[in-house]
C-alpha cells in the first residue's frame, strides 16, 4: 500500500513537472524593421537613387558599423496596384525593439558629422521630401517559423 502510494506521487510530480515546461515555441524572434514605402514624383527616379547612394547607404553603414542597426535594404516595386501605389521601399533592421529606445541619441552624432550640420540635414531632408512622398511606414517584427515537434 505504501509503495502503491509512493509510485502514485512520484507519477504525479513527475506529471506536474512536463506540464510545466512550455511547449516548443512556434516562431523564434528576429529583428524589428522599418519598412517605409514611397511614391517617387515623376522622372525623379534617378535622384532618388543617387541621394540613396550618396547618404542614406553612407549613414546607414555607419550605423551598422557601430552597432546601432543589423542591416538595410532597398526594394522596388515591379507590380503595382493602383496610380498612387509604392514605388521603392527603404527598410531598416534593428536588434530588437529596445534597440529603439536610444535611437535618436545615438544616430544623431553621426548624422551631423555626415551632413555637416543640423541645418543641412534639415535641407537635405527636405529636398528629399520633394522627391518622392510617403505612402506608408511600419515596423514589423521579423520571425523564424520553427520545426514542428
Amino acid at each position: 500500500m505504501r509503495r502503491m502510494l509512493l509510485v502514485t506521487l512520484f507519477l504525479f510530480f513527475v506529471s506536474l513537472s512536463a506540464q510545466a515546461q512550455a511547449p516548443a515555441a512556434a516562431t523564434t524572434p528576429g529583428p524589428v524593421w522599418r519598412v517605409s514605402l514611397y511614391k517617387v514624383k515623376p522622372g525623379k527616379m534617378p535622384e532618388v537613387m543617387a541621394d540613396l547612394r550618396q547618404n542614406f547607404k553612407v549613414v546607414n553603414d555607419e550605423y551598422k558599423k557601430q552597432g546601432l542597426i543589423v542591416d538595410y535594404k532597398v526594394y522596388t516595386n515591379s507590380t503595382t496596384d493602383s496610380p498612387g501605389d509604392w514605388d521603392i521601399a527603404v527598410a531598416t533592421a534593428y536588434k530588437n525593439w529596445a534597440a529603439l529606445d536610444e535611437l535618436g541619441r545615438m544616430t544623431d552624432p553621426i548624422t551631423l558629422k555626415h551632413y555637416g550640420t543640423r541645418e543641412k540635414r534639415q535641407e537635405a531632408g527636405d529636398k528629399r521630401n520633394q522627391l518622392r512622398d510617403l505612402v506608408s511606414s511600419r515596423l514589423m517584427r521579423e520571425l523564424t517559423l520553427n520545426p514542428m515537434p
